[in-house]
């Protein structure tokens, strides 16, 4: 595939202030480009097309149910199930080749958003059948679905039992990946996991009994929900970080830590950036009230001096606030169709970065 065509098949960022990024989203065309790039089931490694996949899948996971059929089939899954509990929602979508279990996150738009909220907040620890502890609200949420016969545990273990050889990938977005997470936790044998902009779960016990298999945590930006429930182990509020981290950067780049933006940096970061504003605003009004000393018969030179200080003044607010913003949270990015977009477009620098000849070969050429 040609370079200009690579480039030409990225996507723009959206833009809050001009479009509504809250889902569901039923004019987002899923799984766009999928017949170009397709999904790669028994690949275990981080794979930039598995990434796009399945945050099209958790995407896709808020929308209509009868609109997630239609759309996986388009996609090649020919079998669906939908199960749901009173703010939980979970999507099954599976072919010969696959199975891919979506969890829905909160969604602001509904008649559930305030029981999933509930869900939410209800952070306080609880014991994990399997050790350790995990977050009260999202373990709750999950069981909603879990148990019966008409459950999620039943279903999952006939799809095992009608092709064991068969891969499981499960998936969600925000409180969606938090279910996703427990249900991987309490599957063994699944295949892997990918999160997106998903809150913490459980404790360092519980992350440890998932050590060893495929658990891709992507974050985008300054996305605020991944740093939340906080690790704090003087209170047992000890919630960590689950799987490989893979941080979608504001030029599109993917990166294996978080720049900058570890909560602590973030407080520091704004501290310091705050002082130093505050620091040059005590010495702008100190120089401006020494020129008032000595002009005090010009006010032609005063009126100068004071328009030259408030100019600076303006200019340092300018600079200052930008350096903020590098430290800023904002809950804008932690909208599913961000996650679509960048990891499609970061799919396609990796191909690009495929189809770019070598020194060696433009040399030849």
């Amino acid at each position: 595939m040609g370079l200009e065509v690579l480039i030409e098949m990225k996507k723009d960022i959206p833009n809050p202030k001009k479009q509504d990024v809250i889902p569901p989203d039923m004019d987002h065309v899923y799984f766009e480009g999928g017949g170009k790039f397709p999904l790669q089931p028994a690949e275990l490694n981080y794979s930039a097309v598995n990434a796009w996949w399945f945050a099209e899948f958790a995407f896709l996971a808020y929308c209509h149910p009868g609109f997630v059929r239609l759309a996986v089939k388009l996609a090649g899954f020919d079998r669906f199930c939908f199960l749901s509990g009173k703010g939980t929602e979970c999507m099954i979508s599976w072919n010969d080749e696959v199975c891919v279990i979506a969890f829905r996150g909160t969604e602001l738009k509904s008649r559930s958003a305030l029981h999933e909220m509930k869900t939410d907040l209800n952070a306080l620890p609880v014991p994990f059948e399997l050790g350790g502890k995990v977050h009260g609200g999202f373990l709750d949420g999950l069981d909603e679905i879990w148990a019966g016969n008409e459950g999620l545990e039943h279903k999952i273990k006939g799809l095992i039992e009608e092709a064991p050889d068969r891969p499981i990938w499960i998936t969600g977005h925000s409180l969606g990946g938090a279910l996703a997470a427990l249900c991987f936790a309490r599957i063994p044998t699944a295949t892997g996991l990918y999160l997106y902009g998903a809150p913490r779960v459980g404790d360092p016990t519980f992350i440890r009994g998932c050590e060893g298999r495929p658990v891709f945590r992507i974050e985008n930006a300054t996305d605020p929900i991944p740093l939340v429930p906080p690790d704090i182990p003087k209170i047992k509020f000890n919630f960590g970080d689950l799987g490989v981290l893979k941080f979608l950067d504001w030029d599109g780049s993917v990166l294996d830590e978080r720049p900058m933006f570890v909560l602590e940096n973030h407080k520091e970061g704004y501290r310091e950036a705050k002082e130093m504003l505050d620091a040059k605003l005590r010495e702008l009004k100190h120089a401006v009230s020494l020129s008032k000393e000595g002009f005090r018969t010009s006010k032609k030179l005063l009126k100068e001096v004071d328009r030259h200080n408030r100019k600076h003044v303006k200019d340092w607010k300018t600079q200052m606030k930008r350096s903020l913003n590098q430290f800023g949270l904002n809950i804008d990015q932690h909208q599913p169709i961000f996650y679509a977009v960048k990891t499609w477009n970061a799919l396609i620098d990796s191909e690009r970065g495929h189809s770019c000849p070598s020194e060696s070969e433009a040399h030849v050429r």
